[in-house]
């Protein structure tokens, strides 16, 4: 048997408002499913040419169908994107791509609402020949009226489309802005290089696409306890290199100017006074650092449920003991000659420290039947 000729009668909405307005996904095939979606379109807006181009394919379908009854045809609807150019076209050509999957057309008859998607047509040729174009142009009255009407509409899009308006509206609003300080500070003779200024940076931005890829820019961000991680690390850093900067400030006010580098038996001798200088006057910011730290990294485990969370506590314990131990070392690296006995404080924080942490390894051990951070 011979084969049908298969037609497509394709409807091309370039700025996809079917999308953006009617919230109708693309590509659109059959007729009922382009009539239902160009009737919501023309619900969302009445005034949309789209719609009417819809409508437009939908009456050739039928009008042809009766005409060459031999002939197989179908209709279908395809976008682009409101942000145009190549993004629009490489999205129509994909589009285009499924339809004639579903429908392998011999030809296409192009129904546009106007002269401007034209420009399209070398572009589907190279896909499938065009073998007609129909344009649905919507009628207007010839009265003063409508024609105000039809300008109105398109000024009101320049005040209420947000697209549109941070262009029209926003580059005269900084222009202005920038004239008005200029007269306020008796600097009008220079709102000339001002303006050129801004126009530049406008153009710039707009011209090389700059503009776009900030606006649509979307950046992705960790999931919170990843957040909370990065958080602590800055913050505990900070705050542990305060701490080092204070213990080697204090420190360094303990060197003569006379002294030179190269002797090496006065700085042996001064070395135990540095260090405790150095531990007393930053070990509690150095431990509130490492603390930060550690607490980031518990929030974290226990907001994703993580065994680890364990080895934060241990951790924890530890820093806060090792603090007491510092603390104590240098106060005896300044006075050697104390006393140390078992009731040194020195004595105490160190046993303290091993059965603290003795007693939180047993309860995880209880808890998770094993150790969780091994």
């Amino acid at each position: 048997m011979e084969t049908k000729a298969k037609t497509l009668i394709l409807c091309i909405d370039q700025d996809n408002d079917i999308g953006k307005k009617a919230k109708v996904p693309t590509p659109i095939v059959g007729a009922e499913a382009n009539k239902e979606a160009a009737a919501s379109l023309a619900i969302a807006d009445p005034e949309e040419a789209d719609s009417n181009a819809m409508f437009g394919a939908i009456k050739l379908y039928k009008e042809l169908m009766v005409k060459y009854p031999d002939e197989e045809f179908q209709v279908a609807t395809v976008a682009g994107s409101q942000q145009g150019g190549v993004e629009a076209d490489r999205k129509m050509v994909e589009e285009l791509k499924v339809v004639l999957d579903a429908f392998p057309a011999s030809g296409i008859v192009l129904v546009t609402d106007g002269f401007a998607d034209d420009v399209l047509k070398p572009i589907l040729q190279t896909r499938v020949p065009i073998t007609s174009v129909h344009h649905v142009i919507v009628k207007h009255s010839e009265r003063i009226e409508e024609t105000y009407a039809v300008f109105g509409k398109y000024l009101r899009m320049l005040f209420d489309d947000p697209y549109y308006s941070r262009i029209a509206l926003g580059v005269p609003g900084i222009l202005l802005l920038i004239v008005g300080f200029l007269i306020a500070s008796n600097q009008l003779q220079n709102a000339g290089l001002a303006v050129v200024y801004v126009l530049g940076a406008v153009f710039f931005l707009k011209g090389f696409g700059i503009y776009d890829r900030i606006v649509n820019f979307k950046p992705k961000l960790p999931p919170p306890d990843e957040q909370v991680v990065y958080v602590a690390r800055v913050i505990g850093a900070i705050v542990a290199i305060v701490g080092i900067y204070q213990g080697l400030s204090s420190a360094i006010l303990y060197i003569p100017a006379e002294v030179s580098f190269g002797d090496l038996s006065w700085w042996a001798g001064m070395l135990p006074m540095f260090l405790s200088v150095f531990l007393l006057k930053g070990i509690d910011l150095i431990t509130l650092g490492v603390s930060v730290f550690f607490v980031g990294g518990a929030v974290s485990n226990y907001l994703r449920k993580d065994e680890r969370l364990a080895q934060n506590i241990v951790s924890l314990n530890l820093t806060y003991w090792v603090r007491m131990i510092m603390i104590e070392s240098a106060k005896i690296l300044q006075a050697p000659e104390t006393e140390i006995n078992i009731w040194s404080p020195l004595i105490f924080y160190t046993l303290a420290s091993i059965i603290t942490t003795i007693i939180i390894v047993y309860v995880l051990y209880r808890r998770y039947k094993r150790l969780p951070f091994t």
